[in-house]
């Protein structure tokens, strides 16, 4: 079994796809949900109970972080609608303006285009970010 990457390892791991111009949309999408999805189980004792990127959002705003809080939340969104599909978190993003990304209803593709401005790079910078208000271990 290998060891599970801490927060940095992980960060650096999508960094590399994000740098990688033969990245395909599938490694990308997978990426993107690995990368909040270990974030999260990271940083969750962070939090007593509760959703992790709620709670999140609500630390950065209340510390004076309001875009950065707001960024990282849509994000959050955006991983759940490519790892659940259509749903709540697709109806959330469609309401805000402008769109944060792009989203699309083509057959057969994710509902949001991994590839489009540097989408997986701004995740990780908005992670890295994010990461800074947890103290470190």
């Amino acid at each position: 079994m290998t060891d599970t990457p801490n927060v940095d390892q992980l960060l650096a791991n999508a960094q590399a796809l994000a740098n990688d111009p033969t990245a395909t949309p599938d490694q990308i999408e997978a990426m993107v949900v690995e990368t909040v999805s270990a974030f999260e189980a990271r940083l969750q004792h962070n939090f007593a109970r509760g959703p992790f990127f709620v709670k999140l959002r609500s630390k950065l705003a209340a510390e004076g972080h309001a875009e950065l809080a707001q960024t990282v939340y849509t994000y959050y969104l955006a991983a759940n609608v490519l790892k659940h599909g259509g749903g709540k978190s697709l109806r959330e993003l469609e309401k805000i303006e402008p769109a944060p990304f792009i989203l699309q209803d083509i057959e057969g593709k994710a509902l949001i285009d991994v590839t489009a401005d540097g989408f997986l790079r701004g995740l990780v910078e908005v992670l890295a970010k994010s990461r800074q208000a947890f103290p470190a271990k």
